[in-house]
């Protein structure tokens, strides 16, 4: 059969340090997450009955975003009220139980629905940017709560264009595999965002000068900046 793919909103949720929990603190994540997603969606005014979520499982969720749904409310308002409503979690559970976040959010081509599965790109591309390593380096550096990472079709058309209350500079842009640009946001805080590697020396690098850099040899007689050796068994 046929399917009529289309460009919508793809958000992709994923609980940082689930696999290393215990089989019950898991459970209660996921619920942790579910439960804070439509708390925050329903404070930015969006519908999440309406969503199409993709799976929930392994502390992850893929969420396809009807076509009415304002891709400047999810970007701006969603995410501090994401941010608020994560925070507000973690206050009322132990530390093992805390939820810290990566969200991808990207614009991109799907078909189907959550009843008999997505197709297209769309999903792939934001379940791959939430796994970036550039953004679960981050969580793994700081305390933040939650990390959002943005696809060049979120960031060029939207945030770049002035459609929220973001600015560009607000965002760090990352390398997120596969020569694929995305760019780090942390609400409340500025990013920790890796250093690129330092660039190798230059071939044409000097080496480390000696007594004998500057020395003048000549048979059985060495003399330099700093030293002079006579070799006295040398013939004249």
């Amino acid at each position: 059969m046929e399917q009529d793919y289309e460009r919508r909103l793809v958000l992709a949720f994923q609980a940082h340090g689930f696999d290393a929990r215990t089989a019950r603190m898991q459970q209660l994540t996921s619920e942790g997450l579910r439960g804070t997603l439509s708390l925050a969606a329903g404070r930015a005014r969006l519908d999440p009955g309406s969503w199409d979520p993709l799976s929930v499982a392994g502390g992850e969720l893929v969420v396809v975003l009807p076509l009415s749904t304002p891709e400047t409310v999810v970007c701006d308002r969603f995410v501090h009220e994401l941010h608020a409503a994560t925070r507000e979690h973690n206050r009322l559970t132990t530390a093992d139980g805390r939820l810290r976040l990566r969200l991808a959010i990207h614009f991109g081509m799907s078909a189907g629905c959550a009843a008999h599965g997505f197709t297209g790109p769309g999903p792939v591309m934001a379940r791959d940017l939430a796994n970036c390593a550039a953004a679960r380096a981050l969580l793994d550096r700081t305390s933040a709560a939650l990390v959002v990472i943005m696809s060049s079709a979120v960031v060029e058309d939207t945030i770049a264009g002035q459609l929220t209350s973001l600015e560009q500079q607000d965002l760090h842009e990352v390398d997120a595999g596969s020569r694929r640009r995305a760019w780090l946001w942390v609400p409340g805080g500025a990013a920790d965002v890796p250093e690129p590697p330092a660039e190798p020396a230059s071939d044409t690098a000097l080496p480390s000068q000696g007594p004998f850099a500057h020395a003048t040899i000549t048979a059985g007689f060495v003399a330099g900046r700093d030293i002079t050796v006579e070799h006295r068994g040398a013939n004249p």
